[in-house]
Order: C-alpha cells, then sequence, then structure tokens
C-alpha cells in the first residue's frame, strides 16, 4: 500500500512538472520577439509584431540612428524630411541653421523666418528705406505703388498731392480719375466750369440733372419743347 501510494506520488509530480513546462514554452512562444531582435534606441510595439526607434533617433538599415540637430535647431516629430527644425529668427542653409538678419526698421513676422519693415518704410533689397510723404499726403499702408496717398480734395502729381480745382456749383467726388469734382444738380460741366442748365418751358431735369427732357405730350425742337399734335 506504501508503495502506491509513493508511486502515485511521483506521478503527480511529473506530470506537474510536465505541464510546467509545456506552459512556460505556450508562453514563450507568445511572447514578442526577444530583445536581441530590438535594435538599440529601440521599443517594442504595443500591439503587433515590430518595433520602432525612440525619439530623436529614426530607422535606418534596420537600425536606430540618432537625429543629430544642429546650433539653433530643435528635434520635431516628423517622420520625414530632417527631423529638426531651426527656431524663430533662424532659418535652414546647408544643413544648419542660419540666423536671419533683420535690418533697421523692421520686425521678425509672426512665422519667424521673414521680416518686414515698419509702417512709414519700405523694402528696398535687405533695408527699409523711409517712405516720403508729401505735403498733404498720407501713408496708404499698401506693400504696392508709392506708399501714400493724397487726402480728400487732393491728387497724385509727380510726388505732390496738387489741390483739385473745384468750380463754383461743383463738389468733390470720391473717385480718382477724371476730374475729380461734378456740378450741383442743374449745372452741367463745361471745361473746367459748371454751366446752369437751361430748361425750357414743358420741360424737366433729368435724374443725372445736367441735361432737360421734354414733358410728356411734348417733343424736342431745337432748344425748345413743342406740343405732338
Amino acid at each position: 500500500m506504501r508503495f502506491f501510494i509513493t508511486t502515485l506520488s511521483s506521478l503527480g509530480a511529473l506530470l506537474a512538472i510536465a505541464l510546467t513546462l509545456t506552459f512556460a514554452s505556450m508562453n514563450a512562444s507568445a511572447q514578442p520577439a526577444s530583445d536581441a531582435a530590438i535594435p538599440e534606441n529601440a521599443t517594442a510595439q504595443l500591439y503587433g509584431k515590430g518595433w520602432g526607434c525612440d525619439a530623436g533617433y529614426r530607422e535606418t538599415d534596420q537600425s536606430c540612428e540618432e537625429i543629430v540637430a544642429p546650433e539653433n535647431a530643435f528635434l520635431n516629430e516628423r517622420s520625414y524630411g530632417s527631423g529638426w527644425d531651426c527656431l524663430r529668427g533662424f532659418q535652414p542653409s546647408n544643413g544648419l541653421c542660419e540666423e536671419i538678419i533683420v535690418p533697421a526698421n523692421a520686425f521678425l513676422k509672426a512665422d519667424g523666418r521673414r521680416w518686414e519693415c515698419e509702417r512709414g518704410f519700405r523694402r528696398s533689397n535687405e533695408t527699409c528705406l523711409a517712405i516720403a510723404v508729401p505735403e498733404n499726403g498720407y501713408l496708404s499702408g499698401s506693400s504696392y505703388g508709392q506708399g501714400w496717398d493724397c487726402l480728400r480734395g487732393y491728387r497724385k502729381v509727380g510726388s505732390k498731392c496738387d489741390a483739385i480745382p473745384v468750380p463754383e456749383h461743383g463738389f468733390l467726388t470720391n473717385v480718382s480719375y477724371g476730374s475729380g469734382w461734378e456740378c450741383v444738380r442743374g449745372f452741367a460741366a463745361r471745361g473746367s466750369e459748371c454751366v446752369a442748365v437751361n430748361v425750357p418751358e414743358n420741360a424737366h431735369l433729368t435724374d443725372a440733372g445736367d441735361s432737360w427732357n421734354c414733358n410728356p405730350s411734348f417733343e424736342q425742337r431745337l432748344n425748345a419743347c413743342v406740343a405732338v399734335n
């Protein structure tokens, strides 16, 4: 009886050892690739198989090569390109970050990569020159043209602002072309003057106010309105 019990005990121990080895083998097969298969400066993927390079490294020929950023640069998180960007006020040049030279009377734009002249100055090559605003003129804020416009009642003539001569019975317009003025209603422009419109009997001023039309049942004959028979 004792022999039988001892035998059963030995069989139980062997069975336990066999089960332990089986589970260990199954666990080992379920594990991801061994550390030996993952290159230095890399980490196994959380899901699936494979690995990825750590931050600051990128894959090159099944290894992880360090991204070397030049002075005045910082590492970005993009998987393409150089892997780094220049700091504000610097720009890439031949693998380095070159300082952007901002001339006098200029400032760096919001992107930190370009500069712009201050108000009242305009770019000329790599400098900012003052805009010469004539008397009766003002800065326009435009990046093209002369950079200035004339006040109301004046117009550009070369580099000056000359007064617009408005005749009697005339008024300034807001257009930059033409004479710069128009006649009030009841007057018509004749050269540089506003001449009264002579409205004959049985006629009325047009909507424009600078000429006349005959009333209904009348027709124009020269400078008069004659009844239609």
